[in-house]
């Protein structure tokens, strides 16, 4: 097995992560993600999909955390599968789809995906929706909003508006819109480094600091987007603090209406936000956002923070 290198950036702050095994983690790095799919209920009954994948050898174990979610336990290659191409299944990531679990869609809401493209989590809020209520899909990238389309088609959504847009500029014509919101933020990738290895070569904290300012921008463009009571989930694929705890204690400072709640999700294991990173003191509430790492699971790392909105700050 080939060593990963990273970068030195990134090794000062992995070791500067409390609770994170860092052997575990570079170890991770160099295995391959557990393959996972979510069943698309849009499409067929999830116990006649699974007797169709069962017959052609596809051995299944169920996903804890996400309805509808399943490991694929024997080396099998899916995405030549009709059924893969038929939207009767979607290959995610088992911890890409806690979010849109804790985010909980229910049929007739307006729902905003902020940054959308390929599609995962919007197709797996349409299954939730049940064909009641509207997503509004956006991306600000022509090429990957091509990819959202045709995943959104496959799956047979049908309820789903595709928008390209800044992200950053959606409350000009959507203020207070949106029963939920999704930011599903760009970000370094620390979490998905086996998917990508220069993500962890080419790391530094200067460029976690600039795509962070991004991702405070669309973080308060989303929460300004949500109906008084709304609900948004803003998540990461990465590790850094500057990226997460910063961003969502900085949102929750310019929008003093942005309540930060607890998250659970039954077999996923969580630990907590920062409060305390280099020079940084983050707000006591940004232990309610939580963290999972990579080696956890065999799957991505993620961060996530469930945010309400409690009044108006206009």
């Amino acid at each position: 097995m080939s060593t990963i290198k990273i970068s030195e950036d990134l090794r000062n702050l992995l070791y500067s992560l409390p609770e994170v095994d860092v052997e575990s983690l570079l170890e991770s790095y160099q295995k391959p993600i557990r393959q996972s799919i979510r069943v698309n209920t849009l499409k067929a009954r999830e116990e006649d999909v699974l007797n169709i994948l069962r017959e052609k050898g596809v051995e299944l174990e169920k996903i804890p955390w996400t309805r509808y979610g399943y490991w694929v336990i024997n080396d099998i290659n899916l995405s030549n599968m009709l059924e893969h191409m038929l939207g009767l299944i979607y290959i995610q990531g088992a911890v890409s789809m806690a979010p849109v679990e804790v985010l909980s869609p229910k049929p007739g809401e307006f729902i905003l995906d902020l940054c959308a493209a390929p599609g995962s989590k919007t197709t797996q809020i349409a299954q939730a929706l049940q064909g009641e209520g509207v997503i509004v899909a956006n991306d600000v990238n022509v090429k990957r909003i091509r990819a959202l389309s045709s995943n959104v088609q496959r799956c047979g959504v049908i309820n789903c508006v595709i928008t390209q847009a800044d992200g950053r500029k959606f409350p000009l014509w959507a203020k207070g819109f949106f029963d939920k919101v999704l930011v599903d933020a760009p970000c370094t990738s620390l979490g998905i480094v086996s998917k990508d290895w220069g993500a962890a070569k080419n790391w530094s904290f200067r460029a976690s600091e600039r795509l962070s300012k991004l991702q405070l921008s669309l973080a308060i463009s989303g929460f300004d987007c949500l109906k008084v009571g709304g609900v948004m989930i803003y998540a990461t694929c990465t590790l850094s603090p500057q990226e997460n705890e910063w961003v969502i204690d900085r949102l929750i400072t310019i929008r003093p209406s942005a309540c930060l709640k607890s998250i659970k999700l039954e077999g996923l294991k969580m630990s907590k936000g920062i409060l305390e990173w280099q020079h940084n003191k983050f707000n006591p509430e940004l232990e309610q956002c939580v963290r999972v790492y990579p080696y956890e699971h065999e799957a991505e790392g993620f961060f996530m923070a469930k945010i309400v909105k409690e009044g108006d700050d206009s």
